[in-house]
């Protein structure tokens, strides 16, 4: 069978891997760019030394994009330990936390006495019991709130606005690089919660090693597997700087073994013809191409037209103004925004505002000196420049928005997979992330070549189960937020941080220059070392 991948992403590269080693079929892949690997896009500085920037991974949420990488032995060994952390800043670092530990939990001394920061360090230990417990209740059938939003979850539970604004709803724009209010509260329940428990983001302890690629100068990083894929195909299937223009798919009526013939049309307006294709695009370029091609069936429209996609830019650069203030709070994952007031100058929550202003530490990620380097910085829709002489480029991505209607669409997708002679993949098919796209792309492939396929491992969803030990403990959050216990301590606490505040600050100590003086000395410490 003569089967096109259109899309040299993640998914497309899966797809095509998998068909073209582990089936007869000839596999054709069709890629617009230059390049092939769409996300997978390795980036070296251009500085003395500089190894280049790249995805991560953990054992447990990418086990088929582990079990790929642990089939070639060049690849196996490059496999690194790397870390996974996370921060907010907000108002140009008026205030800032970390969640690596204490330290950087009170990253500013003042927050010590803040009720705010507390009652956000309770709801993170609530939520991360009461979550695990909600998604138990789902799968058992015993709650039949699997379609609520995270909104209507924290508003039904008694979460606290700080937590809201503080924690959850930067965290979720930061992993889905979604603005607060393209996902804010709106954003499914079920859909967050199960991926922060893929993620291991449900827990304090016991987490797994984040993972990368270790890159070089000869040989670099997530380039090396997608050039593995790439160098395995053979020159004339592989059709780079080819736009797909349209796709006419009609019925072939005396083929033996397949029921359509589809035509692919190029820019240049060449055509070919295909037993089957495999769209491993974003939805939206899916879209045009069906369109163009003659149009769509109701279904495909409904189901196709239900995502959204949302554009980022990002720049790579070492400009320090696009980190958290508080040296000791930078982390890998950093989340920086401004509080946004009404007219009359009150606090307008994360839900209306319009930017995502992420920075990713890749020194960090990476493994790379700050002595030797400097900061090694990528960050999304930055709200001003870097400086010019610090920056090293810009490049434009597309995410997926998972919205409710995209979480619904997702469940309807196998009643369009195949037919026509048609299939779909990509990373929007799931959670977003490489995995996704990766797993995506080889279960369509398997589809496609039916039993005749010889895979070289079991294709596994990368879901994970909540641990049924905090059911105990959901319980006990429960009973004791219920009881009388629950207003005489927090009054007490409330007594105690106010009557501290008041001692320290009839000493003459100011709080917020004590922030500033922590915040100098940590990064007078960072520059000696």
């Amino acid at each position: 069978m003569k089967v096109a991948v259109v899309g040299s992403g993640v998914s497309g590269l899966g797809a095509t891997w998998l068909l073209n080693e582990y089936t007869d079929h000839e596999v054709h892949l069709f890629e617009a760019d230059s390049r092939p690997g769409g996300h997978a896009n390795t980036v070296t500085f251009d500085r003395p030394g500089m190894k280049p920037t790249d995805i991560v991974f953990n054992p447990s949420t990418y086990p088929n994009f582990i079990n790929f990488l642990n089939i070639f032995p060049d690849l196996a060994e490059r496999i690194i330990k790397t870390e996974m952390t996370f921060s907010v800043s907000r108002d140009m670092g008026f205030f800032e936390w970390a969640g690596d530990n204490l330290l950087t939990i009170f990253c500013q001394p003042s927050r010590l006495l803040d009720l705010q920061m507390w009652r956000l360090i309770y709801d993170v230990l609530r939520f991360n019991v009461s979550a695990q417990r909600f998604i138990i209740e789902l799968e058992s059938k015993t709650s039949a709130d699997e379609e609520i939003s995270i909104g209507t979850y924290l508003q039904r539970h008694g979460y606290s606005d700080s937590f809201r604004d503080n924690y959850l709803i930067p965290m979720t724009a930061a992993i889905w690089s979604t603005p607060p209010d393209k996902c804010a509260l709106d954003f499914p329940a079920k859909t967050l919660i199960q991926f922060m428990l893929n993620h291991h983001l449900l827990q304090i302890t016991g987490k797994p090693k984040w993972l990368t690629l270790r890159g070089g100068r000869q040989s670099c990083s997530s380039r090396t597997y997608v050039q593995k894929i790439i160098s395995r195909l053979s020159p004339s299937r592989l059709h780079l700087s080819t736009p797909i223009k349209a796709l006419r798919s009609a019925p072939v009526s005396d083929h033996a073994s397949q029921s359509h013939r589809v035509e692919l049309t190029t820019a240049s307006g060449e055509k070919v013809v295909f037993d089957h294709v495999i769209l491993a695009c974003h939805t939206d370029t899916t879209v045009e191409i069906l369109k163009e091609g003659g149009g769509m069936t109701s279904e495909e429209t409904r189901i196709l037209g239900s995502f959204k996609w949302n554009r980022n830019e990002a720049v790579l650069h070492c400009d320090e103004q696009l980190m958290p203030k508080a040296r000791i709070a930078w982390s890998c994952w950093n989340y920086l925004t401004k509080s946004v007031t009404d007219k009359a100058g009150n606090y307008l929550p994360n839900v209306n505002q319009v930017s995502l202003y992420v920075s990713d530490w890749m020194n960090a990620l990476q493994h790379l000196s700050m002595k030797d380097h400097g900061p090694v910085l990528v960050t999304l829709n930055p709200p001003f420049d870097p400086k010019p002489s610090l920056t090293f480029g810009w490049y434009k991505y597309d995410h997926p928005i998972l919205s409710e209607e995209a979480i619904r669409a997702q469940s309807l997708l196998p009643s369009i997979q195949g037919t026509r002679g048609i299939s779909y993949a990509g990373a929007w098919t799931k959670y977003g992330f490489h995995e996704d796209g990766f797993a995506s792309g080889l279960r369509t492939a398997a589809a496609v070549a039916g039993p005749s396929a010889k895979l070289p491992f079991k294709i596994v969803p990368a879901d994970r189960q909540p641990d049924r030990n905090v059911l105990r403990l959901a319980r006990a959050f429960d009973v004791f937020e219920s009881s009388a216990a629950a207003w005489l301590l927090g009054s007490l606490f409330v007594f105690v941080l106010a009557l501290l505040r008041r001692t320290i600050e009839g000493l003459g100590v100011n709080l917020r220059h004590l922030d500033q003086t922590h915040e100098t000395a940590e990064k007078a410490k960072a520059k000696d070392e």
